[in-house]
């Protein structure tokens, strides 16, 4: 499904290699593009094309800092790049949304978070519990599950009702608030699975694209 959304404020710098030490080496580093397109789109082509680590050239604003379109495409793209396992070079600003990194921690953690006191031990404690599939959701016949480690023990959610299937679909690529039942958008973000920024809402679990593990232990 295509993104509605766009990137404004933007641009991405790639790399053929995930090691910030080898960053430097001869036929390392792609290049720099804008950030246009759809963003799970452009993260599967980029896997594609042998990228491994992906920069993002301003900080993610939680605070007003960007329009919120740009703000739910750099979302988009970061839930995507980190379903591929790409390493993301991002900074998050909170702002006044200081625990909103407890529902962002399934992403591939920031390099710094902006204005933020406590930020080391957050980031300390982001890396050390990081890993792939934390909050994933995958596709059966009829339904969609969701498996969520956000908060240390597994919150498993099977959804099969047509509406809130539909309103997944909308929320993937990103979708104006208005455009789905606020009763089930409500659900879905009281329950960490969805997020807002302004009349724009988005999907948070990523999907599975290469179990690293055993799908058993995941």
């Amino acid at each position: 499904m295509t993104s509605v959304l766009e990137s404004r404020q933007l641009s991405l710098t790639l790399w053929r290699d995930p090691d910030e030490e080898l960053l430097e080496l001869p036929g390392i580093r792609i290049g720099t593009r804008p950030a246009e397109g759809d963003p799970a789109e452009l993260a599967s082509q980029f896997y594609d094309e042998g990228v491994r680590r992906v920069a993002l050239s301003q900080p993610v604003e939680l605070g007003g800092g960007m329009d919120k379109q740009t703000l739910v495409w750099s979302m988009i793209l970061l839930r995507e790049l980190t379903s591929w396992g790409i390493v993301v070079d991002w900074r998050l600003r909170p702002g006044e949304h200081s625990e909103v990194w407890q529902r962002l921690n399934h992403l591939y953690p920031p390099a710094e978070l902006v204005d933020q006191p406590d930020a080391p031990a957050i980031l300390a404690e982001w890396r050390e519990t990081f890993y792939l599939c934390k909050c994933m959701f995958r596709r059966g016949p009829g339904f969609v599950e969701v498996r969520d480690r956000r908060a240390g023990d597994l919150s498993r959610f099977v959804i099969d009702d047509p509406d809130y299937l539909a309103v997944i679909d909308k929320l993937i690529p990103g979708v104006a608030a208005a455009e789905v039942p606020e009763s089930i958008l409500r659900e879905f973000v009281d329950e960490g699975l969805a997020g807002l920024a302004g009349d724009l809402a988005w999907w948070l679990p990523y999907r599975v694209h290469r179990w690293p593990w055993p799908s058993m232990i995941v």
